[in-house]
């Protein structure tokens, strides 16, 4: 009930706004009222078409995996919210000033009065559509349908007496404060549905759900309770949430409040950019087999002219005699060739938690640069290696994803989608992957903080990073580090692991 009126609140201002705006700028014109009458008519059917077609559509989707369905419907409903959002934070007063300027070119004469109807209706379609799309999405979390139509309903009259008030003058409220307040509960609804369709893939068998529950405060506030429904409507509260919905909620809410904050400070199609970023977060999710764990973060980047030379490994603290003391090693050497590749050979040491540690495999590895740095919201690389197992009954092993990064402020957040086939007489069957992604403060090249996370099937760790860099002498030459403490979440994670990078860049 809370969300519902909170968003029918939300969409009702924006287009009251738009409506008033347009009013005030042809006081005094005769039949602007009729006109402006049409244009709200004419938006509100089109968004009652958009309503039929979406229960034509949800009618045909039912038979197709109802989890599925719902989880499609949250998604979209999320990247709508998140939309909504960065749009109005870069594009809200120069939408205010648009339409003044049509209402004067009316009371001007030097456009026609049908300008008015059809600024007005797109007003009213677009709120209208984006309110079809956020309601389905709360009807697909199993809100009650009676609950959430009351809440719409009150959400609407409040949106359309506000719009009254403001229009007639006896309400001068900041309009600035308003969109503040209301895009940060719609930027808390968004995290909540993106929870709920993480759970719905779960549920479906799509999401691994990592640890099942995370926690579970059912003893201290139960979703039955008032506080707790109107926690599940708005935030999408659950008791006894997994793993993977968590980082969900967190994800979303992150980012989609990145973009709003930058909204107006870097170019690029708001839609794009949202898209771009839950693909960052949530690639990884439909590949359904593990790979082992790497503990690096690649940039996109490429430096043309580098010689790198690399040496990196982690050692695993655990419960489990047979994993305690477990550990990875691996040794690179690289060069950028071009501006655009980067190639190196990596000789891979692993040590067993009990036993003697062996040279398990040679890699070639391969990164190419597809954008050119701070051009688009979102920048690109790839990755590609080929593993030669160097163990009798071991495959060989291709390995291929995307590398994206993006900044905001002092904030760099990388994140590496991998994905891993074995080749060769002993390969075995199924794709594996790997999703490791980085937040991190610029505070001084030689101490930069970051929060990191790894995941894999079963597999999920979390832990605070230093990354820090500084010049050999008085050359070019650079020799950085990057050490980290992770946290095991899952059963088959290791309760503790440290890891350690060391690397001298020649140039």
């Amino acid at each position: 009930m809370l969300a519902s009126a909170i968003i029918l609140f939300r969409e009702s201002i924006e287009a009251a706004l738009i409506i008033t705006l347009v009013l005030t700028a042809t006081r005094g014109l005769r039949h602007r009222g009729a006109w402006v009458g049409l244009g709200m008519l004419a938006g509100l059917a089109g968004a009652l078409l958009v309503a039929g077609f979406a229960q034509q559509i949800s009618a045909w989707a039912e038979g197709a995996g109802q989890e599925l369905f719902n989880a499609s419907i949250l998604l979209v409903a999320c990247l709508m919210l998140g939309w909504h959002n960065v749009w109005m934070a870069k594009h809200g007063r120069e939408l205010s000033a648009q339409v003044n300027q049509v209402g004067k070119a009316v009371n001007e004469g030097a456009r026609h009065m049908s300008a008015l109807a059809l600024v007005v209706g797109l007003a009213v379609l677009r709120e209208g559509s984006e309110v079809v799309l956020f309601i389905s999405g709360i009807m697909a979390g199993g809100a009650e349908q009676t609950s959430m139509l009351a809440g719409a309903a009150i959400g609407l009259a409040a949106g359309v007496l506000l719009g009254v008030l403001l229009y007639q003058g006896l309400m001068r409220i900041p309009m600035r404060h308003f969109f503040t307040t209301t895009a940060w509960l719609i930027l808390v609804l968004a995290a909540g549905l993106a929870s709920q369709a993480a759970g719905y893939l779960v549920q479906a068998g799509l999401l691994p759900p990592l640890k099942e529950p995370l926690w579970d405060s059912s003893a201290l506030l139960t979703e039955h309770s008032i506080i707790g429904q109107l926690l599940a409507s708005l935030a999408g509260y659950t008791a006894r949430p997994s793993g993977m919905q968590a980082i969900f909620w967190v994800s979303t809410l992150l980012l989609i409040w990145s973009l709003m904050r930058t909204g107006t400070k870097r170019a690029g199609n708001p839609s794009m950019r949202v898209a771009a970023v839950l693909l960052m977060s949530g690639a990884f999710i439909l590949i359904p087999a593990p790979v082992s764990a790497s503990h690096k973060i690649y940039s996109p980047f490429v430096d043309f002219g580098e010689t790198e030379v690399e040496l990196r490994g982690h050692y695993n603290f655990d419960g489990d005699e047979a994993e305690d003391g477990s550990g990875k090693y691996k040794l690179d050497i690289g060069h950028g060739f071009t501006p655009h590749w980067f190639t190196e050979v990596v000789f891979e040491y692993e040590v067993p938690g009990q036993g003697e540690g062996e040279l398990e495999a040679v890699e070639w590895e391969n990164i190419f640069q597809l954008t050119e740095q701070g051009q688009h919201a979102v920048d690109w690389g790839l990755l590609a290696e080929y593993s030669f197992a160097l163990e009798s009954g071991n495959a060989d092993k291709i390995e291929l994803g995307p590398l994206m990064q993006m900044e905001f402020g002092r904030q760099v957040w990388t994140n590496n989608v991998l994905l891993a086939r074995e080749i060769g007489s002993d390969a075995e069957d199924g794709v594996e992957w790997e999703f490791a992604t980085r937040l991190l403060r610029r505070i001084s090249p030689a101490f930069e903080p970051a929060l990191e996370l790894y995941a894999e099937k079963d597999e999920l760790q979390i832990g605070p990073s230093v990354l820090g860099r500084t010049h050999m002498g008085n050359g070019p030459n650079i020799f950085a580090w990057e050490a980290g403490i992770l946290v095991g979440l899952t059963h088959d994670t290791p309760d503790l692991t440290l890891r350690l990078l060391l690397e001298a860049e020649f140039y």
